[in-house]
């Protein structure tokens, strides 16, 4: 059974500190938001694999990002498909005309846009993931604190992501429990085997309640949200170290300033799909910001070779 659960592995991305993998995070968002041209995308997603790889946390990373990532892309192009009629590659055209929408028709462009949206949401998916599996919930609250957001609004958003994997261990317990009570959820036809599985859903809401009554008489028991300061019982440091890796994780933001001035990383979808290869220099560039994108995993290296020293 895949736990996703956060686990000290003691890899070099786990060493990292949590700010520096948190503006790698910012980083992926803005080159996401950022980039038209699918090869810039591509690369987007690429970089995070060596940090996956790095960190041991492939089995999980998988099933969450590459499962969610090929329902989300199915779902995308679908809809973009159906919505979006621009485009001059049809594909497939109806016979008849809809009120206000025109004669609905299926174009090469609007799926391979619906396709790279998709993948850019995957790409963030990816490094949402990581940084979850790297960074210790307590330590991802502190960080968000630390950078003064409101910490009532950090302590839910930290408690909602400790949720999740907890509802996912009970939902295995639970089936667990009724398979070995006899009852086949994976067996009979499509609509039986929903059905068996509907059979969870109680269970899962009582656990669930009942876990977030515990939370709430703790919180209240220790006066949460009472007076206006506040004392941690420990503080990150960022060390020299730290802030070289910020200043290094932040180069692919100036890249992308530098992209945008010079007109690199763009791309046209409608009506006519640009040619994909990109221009020469852009190959440079490319090369820089896969590069800098990977660099946590040199610096980990680098901060484990310095801790043992």
């Amino acid at each position: 059974m895949i736990s996703y659960r956060y686990q000290d592995r003691d890899t070099i991305v786990h060493r990292l500190n949590p700010f520096c993998k948190l503006l790698w995070v910012v980083c992926v968002m803005v080159l996401a938001v950022t980039f038209e041209h699918p090869v810039y995308i591509g690369m987007l997603f690429v970089a995070s694999l060596p940090l996956v790889f790095a960190a041991r946390i492939w089995r999980q990373w998988a099933s969450i990002v590459i499962v969610f990532g090929f329902l989300l892309g199915v779902v995308m192009i679908f809809i973009n498909a159906i919505i979006v009629n621009q485009g001059n590659t049809v594909l497939l055209e109806a016979t008849f005309d809809v009120p206000t929408l025109g004669t609905p028709r299926i174009t090469l462009e609007a799926i391979f846009y619906g396709l790279m949206w998709a993948l850019k949401v995957v790409a963030i998916m990816s490094a949402f993931t990581l940084f979850n599996f790297t960074v210790h919930p307590d330590d991802q609250m502190l960080t968000m604190i630390q950078l003064r957001l409101p910490y009532k609004s950090v302590l839910v958003t930290s408690l909602s992501s400790r949720f999740a994997p907890t509802i996912f261990e009970d939902y295995d317990r639970l089936s667990e429990a009724l398979r070995s009570r006899g009852l086949e959820m994976d067996k009979g036809r499509l609509l039986r085997r929903i059905a068996n599985r509907t059979r969870l859903l109680i269970p899962l809401l009582a656990n669930s309640l009942d876990r977030t009554v515990q939370v709430a008489e703790a919180m209240e028991s220790r006066a949460f949200g009472q007076g206006n300061g506040r004392t941690f019982l420990k503080r990150l440091k960022v060390t020299s170290f730290d802030w070289l890796t910020l200043a290094i994780a932040f180069v692919p933001v100036i890249l992308v300033v530098f992209n945008v001035i010079s007109g690199y990383g763009n791309y046209t979808y409608y009506e006519k799909l640009d040619p994909i290869q990109p221009a020469a220099i852009e190959y440079a560039l490319l090369a820089i910001l896969l590069l800098a994108s990977v660099s946590l995993v040199i610096m980990g290296s680098l901060k484990r070779r310095i801790d043992l020293d």
